[in-house]
This record gives structure tokens, sequence and C-alpha cells, in this order.
């Protein structure tokens, strides 16, 4: 670690200073969409700005036994993963393949 002391990792910055942005608030409207309240550290700037942070999808499943099922559909390169599962255990039947050690889940 740097004599410095520990960096933050500057998400945004402010679009009229370009001073780092701190979220000060944020709130959960539902499941899967939160509502971000952002405020410039330059203290003579001090512009707001809101926004959110979305899940849209999944990239990995859940490595639980008993994982609940999500309503959130499969990214585009985890739904191109399982459909090449599956087109590989028709065309090759019961040879396994060495990328293949998980099994497919059940609700995709």
């Amino acid at each position: 670690m740097s004599s410095h002391g520990a960096r933050k990792k500057v998400v945004f910055r402010c679009d009229f200073c370009h001073s780092p942005l701190v979220k000060r608030t944020s709130h959960l409207s539902h499941d899967h969409l939160r509502h971000d309240s952002f405020n410039c550290t330059n203290p003579v700037c001090s512009a707001a700005f809101t926004g959110h942070t979305e899940l849209t999808g999944v990239a990995s499943p859940s490595g639980l036994p008993h994982a609940l099922p999500t309503d959130l559909p499969p990214s585009p390169a985890y739904a191109r993963e399982i459909a090449q599962r599956a087109h590989r255990l028709q065309l090759c039947g019961s040879q396994p393949d060495l990328l293949d050690a998980l099994p497919l889940p059940a609700d995709h």
C-alpha cells in the first residue's frame, strides 16, 4: 500500500468541474432497480445528479444447489453458453466436454 493511503475508485465525475462525484443516497424502487443521488465533491460547485442502477440479466447462475429461480432473463453471453452446451450435447451424445462440468440449470 502506498504512503498516501488507499485511493477511492471514482465512478463518475461532475459534468461541470470534473471533480469526483460521491453517492449520497439511494433507495430500492424494485427488486432490480435502485435510484441514486450523487453530489460533486468540489464545495464551490456543489452540483447534484440523480441516476439509477439496474440489474438486467443473469450473467452466471447461482452455485447454490437449491437456489430460487429469478425473473431476470439470461444475459446474451449466458444464453449463448446454454445454447452451445445443448448443441454440443445433441451432437456428441454422452461424450463429456471438459468445460461442461456443471449441469445446465433447470429453469433456463
